[in-house]
This record gives C-alpha cells, structure tokens and sequence, in this order.
C-alpha cells in the first residue's frame, strides 16, 4: 500500500515547525511554574484564638498582652535596585558605589534603639513588578508571572495596601507606575497619586526629579493642611543608572549622593508617630542588571527609623533575636560565607531576612491584619508590649502571642489552599509534618498555662525561684522557635512545591521535539518511498501507549485540545517517517553535518555544556571551518597558488571567529572564570581621548571603506541611491557608537547637552530605521535586480539597523559580518552544505559575541530606548528583539547569498540544513 500524493518540501517545513512549535508549547506548559490565588481578605485575631489547636477552649487559657502603641503615620522609601554594600560603610573607598549613604550608618550609631538595618534578600526572579507584587501581599513567586513584568495587571489577591487604606485616609504616591497597575484600588486618588513611566532606562533623573516636586511641597505643607498618613516614594535613577552604565560609574556616585540627601531631609519629618521604611526591591549585578541569577541581585537592603525605640536593648533579647535570624538563615538555606564574599562585607553584622518577612512586620507596626496569601515570618526585632519591659516572662509569652498569630493566618492558608489546588503534593497529610510543629508550640503552652506560678509570674517576677525562672525561660523559648519553625519550614516546603514541574508535560514535550529531530535525521538521509505498512503498525502502537499514559494521570496542566494536537502531530511525523526510506548511499557532508548536529543536541543534556554554550560554539564552529580548509585543500591541484588561494578563506574566517570571542557577556555560573572585554572596561583620562578617538575612527574608516566597495562590486555600480543611503546611515550608526563609547569610558563623568543627547539617542536611530526600511522595500520590488544582489543588499542595509541596536563592541562585529559573509561566499558546490553549516553555526556564535547569552539577566532591554525618548512597549518589544536575533538574522540573510541560484539539488540541501537547524 502507498499514499497517493507525495508531500513537497514546503509542506515538509510546515510540518516540522509545527511539531517544534507545539513540542514546545508543552515542554513550556509544564515548565513555567503557577501559583494559585484566592481573593480571601484576612481578618484580625487574637493570640490565643483555637488554643490548643488540637482541642480549642472556650475560655482563654492565657492572658493577651497589649502591643505598643501602632503608628499613626508611615513614609515608604522604595529605591529601585539598592544593593546592601551601597548603604553600609566599607574600608574600600575606590569605588563609585561605596559610601554614598553615610546617614544610615550614622543613624546606626546616634539612635540604635530607633534604627534597623537588615540585610533584605529578595526572592528571584527579581522583576520590579515580581518584588512589588511580593513587598506588598508576602507571596512567594512563580517562573509565570515573570512575563508580565511589562504589563504588570491588578493584584486580585490580598496585600498589605488594601488594609493600610482601610486604615489611612490619605495615602500619596510617586515614582514607579508598577505600584498604579498592581494596586489601582489603592492609588485610585489623581490629586494624590503622581506615577512616572518606569522604563525610560536612559532617562537617570526625570522620574526621581519628579518624585521630589510632589514629596517636598507634601511634606512642608503637612503643617498648612495638606494632611497625609501614607506616602510611597519609588525612586529608580539608581537601577537606570545600573542598567545604562553599571554600579562602577560617576553617575552611580552622583545618583547615590542625592538618594543620602533625600533620606537626610526626610528625616526631619519623623517623629514618634511616624516610620520611616527604607528599602530596595532587588539589589543589582556586577553589570547592572538584575533577574535572581547570583548573590549580588538578591541582596537588598531594608531600613526602618522612627523617633520612638523600636526594639528591646536589653543584651538577653539582642542575643535570642540573632538566634532567631540564625535558625531562619540555616533553615532557609541562605549562605552567609558567599554574601561575604561576593560582595566584600562581613554578612554575620546584619540580620538577613526574607522580603517576604516585611509583610507580617508592617502590619503589627500599623495594627492591621496580616493579608490572607501571606507566607512571611513577623520579624521579632520590633515586637515591643505595651507598659513596662522589665518583666523577661511577659516579654517572651509577648512574642510568642505575635508569633502564634502569624501562624494562625498562615495554617488557615495552607489548609485553604490544600483544598483547592489541583496540586497532589499539596496536601493535608504532607502538610502534617509541617503542622506538628504548631501543636509542638501549642503543647508547652498548654502546660504552662495550667502552672498557677507561671500565670502569677507575668505579673510579679520576683515570685519565682531561680530554677523556675530558668525553667520557664526554656520553655518559652522553645515554644517560640516551635512557631517559628513552621513559619519557615512552611515557605521552604511552598518553595519546592511551587517549584515543581509537571514532569508528565515537560516529557511528552521532549518526546515531540525529539521525534521532530527524528524525522528532520530521517528525511536528511532519506529519499520518498510512499509506503504505508509500517505507518499503521507505528501508529497502533502508539495509540496503545497513549491510552497507556492517560490512564496514568501524571499530567496536571494537559487538557483535551492538548492531547489533539499531540496525537495528530505526532501521527504525522510517524506517517513521514513510514514513507520515507533510507538511500542507497550517503554524501560524505550530510554526515558531517549530521553528527556535529547530534553532537550539540546531546550537549543540551550536560549543565556544563549548557552553561560553556558560548565556548562549546565557538570551539565546534572552529572544528567546522578547519574542516572546510582541509576540504578546500584536499580537491585542489598541489601547487603553493592553488593552496594559498584555497586556504584564505577559511583561514581568515577562523582568525575573525578567535578576535571577536574576546567579547561577550558572562553568565553567573561563569564567574571567577568567564573574562570578556566590554567597551566600558577601559577608563581614559583626558590625554588618551583623543588619540583613542583617532584610533577608533581610523579602523571604522577602513571598514567602512571596505564595506563600501563591496556594496559597489555585490549591487551594482548603478545602484546609487541603495549605496548612498547606506553609507549615510554608517556614519550615523559610527557616530552613535563614538558618543556612547565616550559617555562609558571616561574616568570622569561626561553628559552631553539634552539636545544633542535627543538628536544622538533619538532622531538618528530613527532616521537609520526609516531609510533602511524603506531603501529595503524599494530593493524587494525593483525589477531587474538578481537574486544575489537583493539579498546582498538586505544584509548591508540590515547590518546598519542591527548595529544601532548593539553594544558598541557588538556593532562592530555587525559590520565585520558582512565580510564574513564574502567570505563564505568563496567556494564551489562541493563545500556548500558544509559552509551553510558553518554559516548556521556563525549566527549561533554572533548572538554570544554581541552580548547576549541565554539567561533572562542578558535581555538587551537597553534596545528597547534605541530611538525613543519614551517608552514604546511594541517598539521596544521589536528592538530587543531585533537586538537578541542579530546573529541568527545576519544568518538566515546569509543563506540566500551563499547558495546558488539555479542548482535545485542545493536547494534541497538548504531546506534540509534549515530542518537540522531543530536539532
């Protein structure tokens, strides 16, 4: 039996697309972690509601202890990407981001009752919008909301502002719109809510400088009758300044410098009613960016100041609070001796705490309830009773009752979510472990409170004994770290939970994609055959293990329109893989091409190879391009001419692959070990500028030139306009590339003039955008053109787009890819299939050496502001990936230069080449 119709390639690419691309959509459906939300508000309780837990009394068994006196008045200061070192003083003073905030260290010093300083580590991934989310509602969060960082949308879940308004008439708002789209119903108030666009990343001053004209007339009209209760600053000059130049740059210090100013006139508004709450939502890498990968992006800071004391400064309770930060940082798995290390203090002076801790702590400072989704841990530092703090017994039960309530709110979380999550490992007897640890707690205080002495000594201390006292301290004390036990045991185990996968989906995933490979092997070495008895046994046997599998029930996210196009797709490619059959004989370049495919598919497996992915590629390009020299070589005649012509090719190739490897972009794995040279690892002082611009403009004139003539001799002498559009947009991109080399790499801070800085920043770009474009459809509909030349005029005039949008090292290399491409060019029919290898690979090796690696922190979102001045989300969204594609664009254009015209069997090589490009 044989089909009636024979398949043609374009319908063989359908099909392998859309196996990859399905393949995908489930791996990723299984991958990308959620996390369930209930819109339940939380409610006020008492300590010693449902004691015991196991069997609750009616009446209390324990007196409650007043807390303090809550704060009537609150100052949020949320400084975007505010590192821990940048607020503590170091002995290291060569550095731009060290001791530019000497008011907290002073505060530490003058008022360490009124002052706390923590180490604040934030929960990667470390998006604003994630942290925001986080700050506000104590919720731990999930791979899938990562995505929506740029259309931050409604928190439909409880969070600490729904109940800070209900409690504050007059909230204010400035700085970082994120805080508008999160909570609309909070900052709902136009003549009290002053946001600002939080992605102008060029922009260091304009949303800080319109922070402070609404926060210094807020602040000295207080007293005239602008009253306010609630006022949230979110400054972000200190992350812009991060992603544009770096932590290790004159404007970091300049940046810094006003943040200690605002923090010095804010005091000033401070009283005993009022607190001040200072902190970073993420901190910030060696680079300046942020996404969770290494220490330096998760350590934050936290500040909180008020002119009443916050905590106890008797020696016992500064003792029992490092205790309780040491058993958390142990439980929760944070490495002291690293934060050392990696960013040069000693960790073990300051507290670290979670950020999901701020939640519980804020609302027993303000006396509101704690939100209902909330995993955070109250921070024992501020757990001040009210009255006198002389007696240790009340002091301890005191804590213990706050800490009873925050468990309280976070069981009846979990048992809430237990029965109505999908989740097998989310479960009551899972949780029953975790549980034990609150019953542990409630079981010594039981036995306490059955003591008459114990009951007595809360009021009258003196009434025990030595022995007694000690006895009941080490009750106490253990009953406290009970709690605190399932607090923190409760976040590790959500943090495994919500980090699991759903291993069924991520396999059949892989399944496809791997079948997708199959098939693309298959039809490398197989010619049509049309027979179908193979097909149905394949297909019955896969219709067995189906029904195998479903019945399993291992696939939580798969529903039916899943399970419809995996059976068909996959049906599919087994009807291909039956109808095709093997050659007679194999060409000796399909096998090359073959197992250098195999090869970097089984490297995917190995982490190493994975995190060594720029390495490995461009070891496997030079391997491939020593294999066209020798190929080149060996068909020649064996005289010195012949060999010298057949060499330069691939010789010059392989020495342009060896220099431009010299730049890149670490990954966080890489360090100690991973050095690049970036055009900002260079300071000039004032005598080498000029000779380095001479320099620079020298080689860029030489390329230029170069470029030029092959414009000339690949278009057409005739094409005038083609060449002279792009001439000019290369004096702009070179210009542009001057400029931001001149801005970095300078030991002293050079601006430009705002207008010329918008006619640099803004117009060129955008006239680089318009007439390559536009010089770009007139190239695609002129008549007359050959295929050659239009496609080498798309590559020239795309090169230009391409390199406005790079790093200026990455531009460069932009340009010099246009060589390569003439490069490749050189040669006949017989290393064709191994040169587009080599030009498929070259594209994987530009996207590391432009500065791209494949980790969220290496998003070049500096793109995104490459000829605007406000934020654009579709043509910011276009640029950075415009940006991040480079290499494989300059690729897939190279294809149609490199491969001949008329020769329909090399036609076919190309398309199966671009089929192994799944591999």
């Amino acid at each position: 039996m044989r089909f009636c119709f024979q398949p043609s390639l374009r319908t063989l690419f359908i099909i392998q697309a859309c196996i990859q691309v399905f393949g995908i959509y489930i791996f990723l459906k299984g991958f990308l972690l959620t996390r369930q939300t209930f819109d339940i508000r939380g409610h006020s309780r008492t300590p010693w509601e449902q004691f015991p837990l196991s069997s609750p009394s009616s009446t209390p068994l324990l007196p409650i202890i007043q807390p303090g006196k809550p704060f009537n008045r609150a100052i949020f200061i949320v400084i975007d990407a505010l590192r821990f070192d940048f607020v503590i003083s170091s002995n290291i003073t060569d550095r731009h981001y060290l001791n530019k905030i000497p008011i907290i260290q002073h505060l530490l010093n003058t008022h360490p009752q009124s002052s706390l300083l923590f180490q604040f580590r934030a929960d990667p991934p470390t998006t604003t919008m994630q942290r925001v989310k986080g700050l506000m509602t104590g919720s731990l969060p999930t791979f899938i909301d990562a995505g929506s960082n740029f259309a931050s949308s409604a928190v439909q879940e409880d969070h600490l502002l729904h109940h800070l308004k209900r409690r504050f008439n007059s909230i204010y708002f400035m700085g970082d719109d994120t805080w508008v789209h999160l909570y609309p119903d909070v900052f709902d108030h136009p003549q009290r809510t002053f946001d600002s666009d939080s992605f102008k990343m060029l922009d260091l001053d304009s949303v800080d400088n319109a922070i402070l004209s609404h926060l210094w007339p807020l602040m000295e009209d207080d007293d005239q009758g602008r009253h306010w209760d609630l006022a949230v600053a979110h400054f972000l000059g200190v992350d812009h300044c991060g992603h544009t130049h770096g932590p290790a740059h004159p404007n970091m210090a300049r940046k810094l410098d006003q943040m200690n100013s605002v923090i010095e006139r804010i005091l000033q508004q401070v009283d005993n009613n009022t607190l001040l709450v200072l902190m970073g939502d993420h901190g910030m890498s060696p680079e300046g960016d942020h996404g969770g990968e290494s220490l330096e992006e998760v350590m934050s800071t936290l500040f909180v100041y008020s002119g009443r004391p916050l905590l106890h400064e008797g020696e016992y309770y500064q003792e029992l609070y490092t205790r309780i930060h040491d058993a958390r940082a142990k439980r929760l798995g944070y490495d002291i001796r690293s934060i050392s290390e990696r960013l040069e203090y000693d960790a073990t002076r300051y507290p670290v705490i979670a950020q999901i801790h701020l939640v519980p702590t804020l609302a027993y400072l303000f006396q509101v309830p704690i939100p209902f989704g909330n995993l955070g841990a109250i921070v024992p530092n501020v757990l001040l009773p009210g009255g006198h703090l002389d007696n240790k017994m009340r002091n301890l039960l005191y804590m213990i009752g706050q800490f009873r309530m925050n468990a309280l709110q976070v069981r009846d979380y979990l048992i809430h979510y237990s029965q109505h999550t999908q989740q097998a490992d989310f479960s009551l007897i899972l949780l029953e472990p975790i549980l034990q640890h609150f019953h542990r707690a409630d079981d010594i205080l039981f036995e306490l409170a059955s003591q008459t002495s114990f009951i007595a000594s809360l009021s009258n201390l003196s009434t025990l004994s030595a022995d007694e006292l000690y006895q009941f301290q080490e009750q106490l004390e253990n009953a406290l770290f009970e709690y605190d036990a399932f607090l923190t045991s409760t976040i590790k185990y959500c943090e495994s939970i919500w980090a699991h996968f759903d291993a069924g989906s991520m396999l059949l995933g892989i399944i496809l994609l791997v079948l997708g490979t199959c098939l693309s092997i298959w039809l490398m070495i197989s010619k049509y055959q049309g027979k179908l008895y193979p097909l149905l046994v394949m297909l019955i046997s896969f219709a067995v293990c189906m029904m195998i599998v479903l019945q399993g029930g291992s696939f939580e996210k798969m529903n039916m329109t899943d399970w419809i196009g995996v059976f068909l797709l996959s049906s599919t490619a087994l009807l291909l893989l039956g109808a095709f059959g093997k050659e007679s004989s194999l060409f000796s370049d399909r096998m090359i091409v073959l197992m250098i495919c195999l090869i970097q598919s089984l490297t995917l497996g190995s982490n190493s190879y994975v995190v060594w992915e720029d390495y490995s590629t461009k070891h496997i390009l030079s391997a491939l391009t020593f294999i066209w020299l020798i190929k080149n070589c060996a068909i020649q005649q064996p005289t010195v001419k012949n060999l010298v012509r057949a060499a330069k090719a691939p010789l010059l190739f392989m020495v342009v692959i060896r220099l431009n490897s010299i730049t890149g972009q670490c990954r966080e794995e890489q360090f100690p070990y991973c050095r690049y040279i970036q055009h900002d690892s260079f300071s000039f002082d004032d005598r080498l500028q000029t000779f380095f611009l001479f320099c620079f403009l020298g080689l860029t004139s030489v390329l230029m030139s170069y470029l030029s003539r092959v414009m000339k001799d690949k278009v057409g002498k005739e094409e005038r306009m083609i060449r002279g559009i792009y001439g000019l947009c290369c004096v702009m991109v070179v210009i542009r590339i001057v400029q931001e080399v001149y801005q970095s790499s300078f030991e002293t801070n050079r601006d430009l003039p705002i207008a010329i800085g918008k006619i640099l920043n803004v117009y060129l770009p955008r006239l680089v955008y318009g007439s390559s474009l536009l010089c770009m459809i007139h190239v695609l509909y002129r008549n007359g053109l050959k295929r050659s030349q239009k496609a080498w005029s798309i590559l020239l005039l795309w090169s230009n787009v391409l390199a406005m949008i790079q790093r200026p090292l990455g531009a460069m290399i932009v340009f010099v890819s246009c060589w390569m491409m003439s490069l490749l060019n050189e040669g006949d029919d017989s290393s064709l299939l191994l040169r587009l290898m080599i030009l498929q690979y070259y594209g994987h090796h530009l996207f590391f050496v432009t500065g791209h690696q494949a980790t969220f922190t290496s998003l070049p979102w500096k793109a995104a502001f490459v000829g605007f001045d406000e934020m654009s989300y579709y043509g910011g969204m276009i640029l950075v990936t415009l940006s991040t594609l480079t290499g494989y664009l300059i690729s897939w254009i190279g294809w149609l230069i490199v491969l001949p015209e008329s020769d329909k069997e090399n036609k076919k090589s190309l398309y199966l080449l671009v089929l192994m490009q799944n591999t």
